[in-house]
């Protein structure tokens, strides 16, 4: 199924999201319910719950805010774990990053393809990773995700993605809306030679604010 497939059966609706100076607009599926009941059938009974890139979450933006609006993007190599839409990863780019965008999803990648072509975006890489047999060769600056933490089941292989991609003196970005998984990854993540620290993020959108928890892991041996 291409990009005109799931538009024509389920429709989109474009978000728009200011940074600043950047605007950027998001595509996402209309017809949440129907898609899951004709394309992921089995997925409340084999995983839990149902695929969730379907939609731009609130950590998702707000991720893309606490980001470019603390740090300087542009240079750096950044990897976008479980993208979804992509809407951090365009966000990004725009600001002069090189960033390669993640999913396990096909359906998924063409999404994000989508998102990153009605942002004119230059050099954004979408690419598939299955972070179970991840094959990507390169260490990033940045390392980032929004609301990747929930199955427990992942979080062995979500960490040994990130040991392996994130240099020695880069940084990890996590947003989250408060999940309590997360005490148990970051338990995880100290244990493997993580330092972590929390703040929060406020993300003001049209219907709605959220304060959005951002976490972020540094290597012991950055503070040395």
């Amino acid at each position: 199924m291409d990009i005109q497939d799931i538009k024509k059966r389920f429709g989109f609706i474009i978000k728009s999201h200011r940074i600043g100076e950047l605007n950027i607009r998001i595509a996402q599926i209309d017809r949440v319910d129907r898609m899951v009941r004709e394309i992921y059938p089995d997925a409340l009974i084999k995983h839990g719950d149902a695929p969730v890139w379907m939609i731009t979450w609130p950590a998702a933006f707000a991720l893309a805010e606490y980001i470019l609006l603390n740090h300087n993007a542009a240079g750096l190599r950044i990897l976008e774990l479980g993208c979804g839409t992509a809407a951090p990863g365009i966000a990004l780019e725009k600001a002069g990053a090189y960033v390669i965008s993640t999913d396990y999803d096909h359906l998924t990648l063409s999404m994000a393809r989508y998102n990153a072509q009605i942002n004119k975006c230059n050099s954004i890489e979408i690419r598939y990773l299955d972070w179970y047999n991840p094959d990507i060769e390169d260490r990033f600056d940045l390392v980032v995700g929004s609301d990747i933490v929930y199955f427990e089941k992942s979080f062995k292989p979500l960490l040994s993605v990130i040991k392996k991609y994130v240099k020695p003196e880069g940084k990890v970005l996590l947003s989250d809306p408060g999940r309590p998984q997360m005490k148990t990854f970051l338990k995880m993540c100290v244990k493997s030679g993580f330092t972590c620290s929390e703040t929060r993020q406020m993300l003001y959108l049209p219907d709605s604010t959220a304060s959005i928890r951002i976490t972020s892991l540094l290597h012991k041996t950055r503070l040395v």
